[in-house]
């Protein structure tokens, strides 16, 4: 009877919305959607071809004089030709300026706006290959491809640690006319950051401070193998108000000295990675490690230790954490602690837990000495300084969002939150850092900063 009763109700519901569907009111609805489309395209177009005609008066043609002066007399060519997967995955052959890099060198693009066969902003623009994609590859190469790519922003500014193929998913999702405007708006100060094509060194000297200039998977492969091995790693983690501190600190610059691993974090190391012409492969730091290194312990079925915080606040974020990563916690305890007498008692807590991650956040410096100085008593593999991870995760602390990440722009987002904490630490830090990075890179490098 229930059934009977469900059956008939479905097919009511269906006459009504094929009613609906057919009625004034469904032809209403599908007429304000095919005119809205159109009118968007149009409104794309029309922003496409202003751009183009923009860029071909008063870039492209100056650039292509002046190429023509110098290379046709020496007989060198002006353009080179680049073969890229076009619109439906076909080739598609593209112009840049020879002997010219980066956007000077892509100034010929532009071109193609005009013909529709790029757009202004679209999924990245990858090298032919003859080879049949694979099928997820084969649909991202159905959306036609765009001089500015989310792809080619986050690689600016070092942050594409998702990688190419989700993050040119997470674009088409995304995709729609207001969507494509801001994402070019992000790319003009990414290309601040954004460097030549270049094969940079595995090691990062910076304030005589040796850096590893790895990705973010590779982070997390290298942590994977050191638990594996039965090994101990300490891995800190270095921004600008760390390298600062670093210069006016001896004893921290000597725990920094002492880790195993030292990463970079902070849009600052990458500007001062291109001010020292040795490029950062990625950003990294601890917050935007974290659930790679979940996935990675959840994988291996190895826990982690969240010390540090205040009272409370590492209980939160570890339930955040385990419930969002379905990683195991292994235990949790607060930072407030007398950290000359009640060290052992907190180690041989850590150590009863079996963890293998052990995650300490009391804020450099004083992170990066607890560990150093107590790591032969401390038995998980991987020892790391995470500063305020615990206070993002807990929900203490709105981390800034990802498009003002992606434009270097964290740092302002801080101060807004903490202007009273902040402010000095970024407004005059910042500053201070480039300017020793210039003073070190000028002088010979001389640590008297």
């Amino acid at each position: 009877m229930t059934d009977n009763r469900s059956a008939q109700e479905a097919r009511a519901l269906e006459k009504r919305l094929g009613r609906r569907s057919n009625g004034r009111r469904g032809w209403r609805r599908r007429a304000a959607f095919a005119v809205s489309t159109a009118l968007s395209e149009l409104i794309v177009r029309l922003i496409e071809i202003g751009a183009a005609l923009s860029v071909t008066l008063f870039a492209f043609v100056p650039v292509l004089l002046a190429r023509l002066a110098l290379r046709l007399p020496a007989g060198k060519p002006v353009f080179s030709k680049r073969s890229v997967f076009g619109r439906s995955g076909k080739p598609l052959t593209l112009l840049s300026f020879d002997g010219l890099s980066g956007g000077m060198a892509t100034l010929p693009w532009f071109l193609e706006l005009f013909t529709g066969r790029l757009a202004l902003a679209g999924t990245s623009i990858r090298d032919w290959q003859p080879t049949a994609p694979a099928p997820e590859q084969g649909y991202i190469s159905m959306v036609k491809p765009g001089i500015v790519s989310l792809w080619r922003v986050r690689q600016s500014s070092r942050i594409a640690h998702e990688g190419r193929e989700a993050t040119e998913w997470e674009y088409i999702f995304s995709k729609h006319p207001a969507y494509d405007f801001l994402l070019i708006l992000r790319a003009l100060p990414a290309l601040l950051f954004s460097e030549k094509e270049a094969s940079p060194s595995p090691l990062f000297n910076l304030l005589d401070l040796k850096i590893d200039n790895i990705t973010m998977r590779e982070a997390i492969e290298m942590i994977r193998q050191t638990i594996e091995e039965r090994r101990q790693s300490a891995i800190f983690f270095v921004n600008p108000d760390c390298m600062n501190k670093s210069v006016t600190d001896r004893e921290y610059r000597e725990a920094l000295v002492a880790a195993d691993h030292i990463l970079p974090d902070g849009i600052g190391l990458v500007i001062a990675g291109k001010m020292l012409g040795t490029p950062l492969r990625e950003n990294i730091n601890g917050t935007d490690m974290l659930p790679f290194l979940c996935e990675m312990a959840a994988e291996a079925k190895r826990s982690i230790y969240l010390l540090g915080g205040k009272p409370g606040v590492a209980e939160k974020a570890g339930d955040a954490i385990a419930q969002k990563f379905a990683v195991t916690i292994a235990g949790v305890m607060h930072g407030y602690f007398d950290h000359k007498t009640e060290s052992a008692g907190v180690i041989e807590e850590i150590n009863r837990s079996n963890a293998s991650i052990l995650l300490v956040a009391f804020g450099a410096p004083l992170q990066e000495q607890w560990i150093v100085r107590h790591r032969e008593d401390l038995r998980p593999a991987i020892l790391m300084g995470v500063g305020g991870l615990f206070d993002f995760f807990s929900g203490n602390i709105q981390r800034a969002p990802r498009w003002m990440r992606e434009i270097g722009l964290e740092w302002v987002y801080r101060i807004l939150q903490e202007p009273g904490r902040m402010w000095k630490r970024y407004v005059v830090g910042n500053p201070l850092f480039l300017y020793r990075v210039m003073k070190w890179k000028v002088l010979g490098r001389n640590l008297n900063l």
